[in-house]
């Protein structure tokens, strides 16, 4: 279930124009292909950008842009270096902006689209990128850039790293050296994060692609092992990527994990590399290989979670031993070769009992049998046998297109990375041969982080899908699926929450339309950003005209689309393309009332003992110009604490009727509180004028809407009114002593406090005739339910007598000012509190 929040789309453009307004000063722009070194003053190289960013000294044509961590901006194009980069301080690269801003995304439906990445930096195959071993082990940090064609005869092809290395939406490809091909972490503790910013389906970029690298040890990583006769302490993060095509056949591993060192790899995709047949290991973490022993510390550990590792040629795939914590769930491990997915490095691991694995579930692997054979999975029994693990037994074929649909080559549709899609409901029994399992919706709601490798969000909430469930019968759930991407299904979301105040709520959209009518005006505004304006525009101006007009009395307005998953649609060679939620590709069910009552433990809704008849005061409807569903009482009872008022919506494809979801929408009927607004009158200095003050004029309680749409009381006023009609709902407070406050009626607030409200002709009155002083008082307005404003009004006697100058706060409130003599049996009787 997620709780409903209206999302202002536009609040999150606005956001990164000012942090990209407020971070302007500590950016050196990168102006010139070459790779110069101090030579010429007129352009800002990236060798000198990264000799100032680590020095924030000005070198060469770059400018020195303050003390903090600087960024370095390169444009769209290839940077060819003649030599490594040497990193001293701590900085950031970023390429070109890959993005469309005049075209959707098609994975969000939301401007801007991404594109392929547009800037890259080469070694040209003869140095590595980066060197930041030299000194202070800076951290790092690389985003939407290819690194390629970097070389080291030792080690990091690429990137030889001493402190923190971050890549986001980056490709290595085509680098060599002896150890880590890709990426070297060098001594006691370097890490890498790979995808460290991919949050949910909402946001751009992803790990990125490391393709065609190559080294004896770690093609893609590899790292030191001991230093000063201790483990080296690593931390590398493996998300949102794939690492395909790298490695061959002299290589002993891909991944060459040692040390004391937490590998975490999730939704990444794993695939076609290459390591030696007799000896080699794409994954090796394991104190014992073929080629030698590792230093490899008992507190190391090994997490795997919704990968894909298929289709890799190699002794074996998984190379472990009883060292250090393995944890895997929710992955594809199998289709590997002549060799083993999975190899246990010291023997014969059928029979033993544990070999340090506290989590193994929900893996789609081939379990290696008497027989024996090619692409197994060796595990102890203890795995094996425990049911709990749900394992999925895959076949013994070469054809793996079983479960799996080809390698989608780079596309929008993938965020620009190669991935395999499982097949829908494809699958096999488990080891006892008794249960069907699959790789899509596999019952599990553990699944790894926000969403899948494109970024797809894994929505594991239990909605209704596809029609095939009815209330209380949750037969079709949407749960996790194994491998690095998500079966998208249709799924319409619960929405949550309490009728708006309908006044924040339009002051919310005026606000965002001030925001973008300038800025498309303006002629100084790039064409490119048009259309996401004008989105805007329309989208807001829409919201704030039909909201005005369709608004009930006390309304909750939801939107299905909002919280809710697409379908999507999967073409002929098993790609996907997604069928975004919009009114052109499915319609919303007229929603049924169903009346007050809560959700049981199984997500179903269950009427109040009280509520079992029909409802007439509850409706809820589809408005087709706002486009979401409101749900409104035409009485203004309040709902109960502990339940809501229950309508059900079902969202369909237009294209295939049978693609369909139903969840509900549960709302909470609540008094919005009144406001007092500011108000101003003028007294006539030298007189003992009493001002008349119609404060009432100056208060609404707008926030509960449309007050003529209740059929019960179409005349509520919007303010409070005693037992004999007559109103009593205004208190002042903070009132200046040299200021008197007169009513024609006084009594207790009902608020039931010992506060004191006054009614009819209210007056001030300033004591003194010859006060030259301008004075201001707070007033506080009570709703026809007796709520008061969140926050008071404020009232000026504007004296004119004085000057700006001549202002006075006055002292505190006191007897006679309140109430005049006349009021002082009232005060003594009902005490008057200032509020608090």
């Amino acid at each position: 279930m997620k709780n409903y929040k209206k999302v202002l789309l536009g609040t999150t453009a606005v956001i990164a124009m000012s942090i990209m307004a407020d971070s302007e000063n500590a950016i050196i722009y990168v102006n010139t292909f070459a790779d110069e070194d101090g030579e010429n003053m007129n352009n800002c190289s990236l060798r000198e950008a990264v000799k100032v960013a680590s020095t924030h000294v000005a070198y060469g044509g770059c400018a020195s842009v303050g003390s903090k961590v600087n960024t370095i901006q390169l444009e769209e194009g290839t940077y060819h270096l003649t030599r490594e980069l040497e990193a001293t301080g701590s900085f950031n690269i970023m390429g070109a902006a890959p993005y469309k801003y005049d075209e959707i995304n098609v994975l969000t439906n939301q401007y801007p689209a991404p594109t392929p990445l547009k800037t890259t930096i080469s070694g040209g195959g003869k140095s590595r990128i980066l060197n930041t071993t030299i000194m202070n082990q800076p951290n790092v940090s690389f985003s939407n850039v290819i690194l390629k064609d970097g070389y080291s005869a030792g080690r990091g092809g690429a990137l030889y790293i001493g402190g923190a290395l971050v890549l986001d939406n980056v490709i290595i490809e085509n680098s060599k050296a002896a150890e880590g091909g890709a990426i070297y972490l060098s001594g006691a503790n370097s890490t890498v994060n790979i995808g460290a910013n991919v949050l949910d389906y909402r946001t751009s970029g992803v790990g990125g692609v490391f393709q065609g690298n190559k080294a004896t040890k770690g093609s893609i990583l590899a790292m030191t092992c001991a230093d000063n006769l201790t483990s080296s302490t690593h931390a590398a993060t493996l998300n949102y990527a794939t690492f395909l095509d790298n490695g061959d056949a002299n290589s002993l591993s891909t991944f060459a994990i040692c040390g004391n060192t937490n590998v975490a790899m999730t939704n990444s995709t794993v695939t076609r590399n290459i390591v030696n047949a007799n000896s080699g290991s794409i994954i090796q973490f394991s104190s014992s290989t073929p080629h030698g022993n590792y230093v490899l510390d008992d507190k190391s550990t090994l997490s795997l979670n919704n990968n894909t590792i298929v289709n890799n040629q190699g002794w074996s795939t998984f190379l472990y031993n009883d060292t250090g914590k393995k944890n895997l769930s929710l992955n594809i491990l199998a289709f590997n070769g002549e060799g083993k997915s999975c190899r246990y490095a010291n023997g014969d691991v059928s029979e033993k009992k544990t070999t340090n694995f506290p989590i193994f579930k929900n893996n789609a692997i081939r379990v290696v049998t008497k027989d024996g054979g090619v692409n197994e999975c060796e595990l102890a029994r203890e795995i094996r046998e425990n049911e709990q693990n749900k394992i999925i037994n895959l076949p013994q074929e070469s054809n793996y297109l079983s479960v799996l649909s080809e390698l989608q080559e780079p596309s929008a549709y993938t965020g620009f990375m190669p991935m395999y899609f499982p097949k829908e409901r494809a699958g096999t029994k488990d080891l006892t041969g008794t249960k069907k399992l699959t790789l899509v919706d596999t019952g599990a709601t553990d699944c790894s982080g926000y969403s899948d490798q494109r970024g797809i969000s894994r929505n594991v909430s239990g909605a209704e899908t596809d029609g095939a469930a009815t209330d209380g019968e949750k037969s079709n759930l949407n749960t996790c699926d194994i491998g690095s991407t998500e079966l998208l299904r249709l799924t319409a979301t619960n929405l949550v929450g309490s009728n708006q105040d309908v006044v924040r709520l339009l002051e919310s959209y005026q606000n965002q339309l001030d925001t973008f009518n300038p800025l498309v005006n303006n002629p100084a505004t790039k064409p490119e950003f048009l259309p996401l304006y004008k989105s805007y525009v329309k989208q807001y101006t829409e919201l704030l005209d039909f909201t005005k007009k369709s608004q009930h009395y006390r309304t909750f307005f939801a939107d299905p689309l909002r919280g809710s998953l697409p379908a999507e649609n999967v073409n002929s060679t098993q790609g996907r393309e997604i069928k975004h939620l919009t009114l052109d590709n499915y319609t919303i069910s007229k929603p049924e009332a169903l009346g007050q009552g809560k959700l049981d433990d199984k997500g179903t809704f269950v009427p109040t003992a009280s509520s079992t008849d029909k409802d007439e005061n509850l409706f809820c409807e589809w408005d087709e110009n706002l486009k979401q569903i409101l749900i409104y009482r035409t009485d203004d009872k309040i709902t109960p604490t502990g339940t809501a008022f229950f309508c059900k919506y079902t969202i369909t494809l237009k294209t295939d009727s049978k693609v369909q979801s139903s969840a509900y929408v549960m709302a909470e009927f609540q008094n919005i509180a009144p406001y007092a607004k500011n108000a101003s009158y003028t007294v006539q200095h030298g007189t003992d004028q009493k001002v008349e003050m119609d404060l009432l004029k100056h208060t609404n309680d707008d926030g509960d809407g449309d007050v003529s749409k209740l059929s019960t009381h179409p005349n509520k006023p919007n303010y409070y009114v005693d037992s004999n009609g007559q109103d009593l709902a205004i208190r002042v407070d903070e009132v200046p002593d040299p200021i008197v406050i007169t009513a024609e009626r006084s009594g207790p607030c009902p608020d039931k406090q010992t506060n004191t409200c006054l009614g009819g002709k209210i007056s001030a009155q300033i004591k003194n005739t010859l006060d030259p002083f301008t004075y201001k008082f707070k007033y506080y307005v009570y709703d026809a339910d007796g709520l008061v404003s969140a926050t008071p009004g404020t009232v000026t006697l504007n004296n004119t007598g004085s000057s700006k100058s001549a202002t006075s706060g006055g002292g505190s409130i006191g007897i006679f000012s309140i109430l005049g003599l006349g009021g002082l049996l009232l005060y003594r009787r009902f005490r008057i509190k200032p509020l608090n």
